[in-house]
């Protein structure tokens, strides 16, 4: 496989086809990255040809570019990818049944990006019981409900989500004055990542800007569209938005502009969808922190790649952020749902 990531995408149908299961079969080079170990033995016997993928919502534009990420990374490496994704961000019971029918499957390596923190569980306890791999991406599974439940996580793959958050806070604070007033729209009021974002933000920005309130919308775009117009009618003097999430943040813009305060008003949100990209170009948001989730999807292939061939991989691998304005949008345009050029990532399994 290539040493640094520059995979490009193969087309938006791509992370949508066969939300059920997705295969792909593609001759490349070898599937183990050159390191010493018995892939029958890391696999559990499993083959070690094949890899779980279980994800949240292929419809959201975030994991969306997640699972081309790892298609692209399975097919540069000649293993076949099974897709099997939630219907929606809290289909905790979907995701979980959808799991538990690939397991015993004969997958050499399971990659789960679950939609709580517990409700995959259940099923990863033959998993791992049998010794096979579990890469956790994006949002981490609960390690002491994992130990509790005899699970072992081979590695996690995902955003220092507190780090995503306070580059938010960076990327405000070049665009407002201090001591301006800024809301924060959130997702689910529980979910981790959403909890871990807000506070970097808020850290960031603590004593240079005073942010009037916090409401949650979901991680619904619709709802916050409508949560900002609230605000933006109950506060005209409301300077910004920040949101954790892509699709939010696109909803928040409309709200903006609909208000008449495209320019004055800035929204920042982290995630970097093509349509943020698309929009900062256009002249709408003034940033976004791109979060590389197709970067994410590629390096969970390659940590399920190392683990089947027995190669001693790190326990956490955190992925980069980048602070997109007008000045670097349309280079992350063009390359989306890659990395920019020059912003190459070496393979940290290697």
């Amino acid at each position: 496989m290539a040493r640094t990531t520059r995979m490009r995408t193969v087309g938006a149908a791509a992370a949508t086809v066969a939300i059920l299961a997705l295969t792909l079969t593609a001759c490349s080079d070898s599937a183990s990255p050159g390191a010493s170990g018995d892939a029958g033995d890391a696999g559990g016997g499993a083959d070690t040809n094949k890899i779980a993928f279980v994800i949240k919502p292929l419809d959201n534009t975030y994991f969306g570019a997640m699972a081309e990420g790892a298609q692209a990374a399975a097919d540069e490496a000649g293993v076949e990818l099974m897709i099997v994704a939630a219907e929606n961000v809290t289909d905790d019971s979907g995701q979980a049944t959808k799991l538990n029918a690939l397991v015993n499957a004969g997958y050499g390596c399971y990659v789960v990006n679950p939609t709580s923190q517990t409700n995959l569980l259940t099923g990863l306890v033959p998993v791992s019981q049998a010794g096979t791999p579990i890469v956790n991406l994006d949002l981490p599974i609960d390690l002491d409900a994992a130990a509790d439940a005899g699970v072992e996580i081979t590695t996690y793959v995902g955003t220092n989500n507190e780090t995503a958050g306070a580059a938010g806070g960076e990327a405000m604070l070049d665009l407002v004055d201090e001591g301006s007033q800024v809301a924060l729209i959130g997702g689910l009021v529980a979910d981790p990542g959403n909890i871990a974002r807000l506070a970097g933000f808020e850290s960031a920005v603590e004593g240079k800007l005073e942010i009037t309130q916090t409401v949650a919308a979901d991680f619904d775009k619709a709802k916050a569209k409508s949560a900002a117009a609230t605000i933006l009618i109950a506060n005209p003097d409301i300077k910004g938005f920040f949101t954790p999430s892509g699709d939010m943040a696109m909803g928040i813009q409309q709200a903006v502009e609909e208000a008449g305060k495209t320019g004055e008003v800035a929204v920042v949100g982290i995630d970097g969808t093509q349509d943020q990209l698309a929009d900062i170009v256009a002249g709408g948001q003034p940033a976004a922190i791109e979060q590389f989730p197709y970067l994410m999807g590629v390096q969970s292939v390659q940590a399920c790649i190392a683990a089947m061939a027995g190669t001693d991989i790190p326990s956490t691998v955190e992925t980069p952020v980048l602070i997109v304005t007008a000045e670097n949008a349309q280079a992350a345009l063009d390359a989306f749902p890659a990395p920019p050029e020059g912003f190459d990532v070496p393979n940290p399994f290697e």
